[in-house]
């Protein structure tokens, strides 16, 4: 598997993770997406064990150069985060720090953060 895919599907897990566990829809998401990207069997078993930090955000700058590449990781792990349909604030937290190195606009942040989008 390549790092750069490696280091998104880190950034989901640690999305999952942010409220503490894994629900059992995010799971299935999880799984059948490490399955896909044939990711080592071991390490997919490890970041489903337990919670995973999220990766260093200047490796994500790098991979994801274009702004809306930014935006769609952000979508997505919106979308992870909603699963559960519960937006926790470890959740908020991470995108908002997340929105704020990508350069993603302060109210759209503030919207997210407002409507527990």
């Amino acid at each position: 598997m390549h790092s750069h895919r490696l280091i998104l599907l880190q950034a989901l897990i640690s999305m999952a993770w942010a409220d503490g566990f894994l629900d059992p829809r995010q799971l299935q998401i999880l799984d059948e997406l490490f399955d896909e990207e044939e990711m080592d069997a071991e390490l997919a078993r490890q970041w489903l064990r337990q919670p995973v930090d999220f990766p260093d955000i200047s490796e994500l700058k790098d991979i994801l150069a274009d702004s809306s590449d930014r935006m769609d990781l952000v979508m997505q792990l919106l979308h992870l985060a909603l699963t559960d349909r519960w937006f926790h604030p470890g959740e908020m937290a991470l995108l908002r720090r997340l929105g704020q190195d990508f350069g993603i606009d302060e109210s759209v942040l503030e919207e997210m953060d407002q409507y527990g989008l």
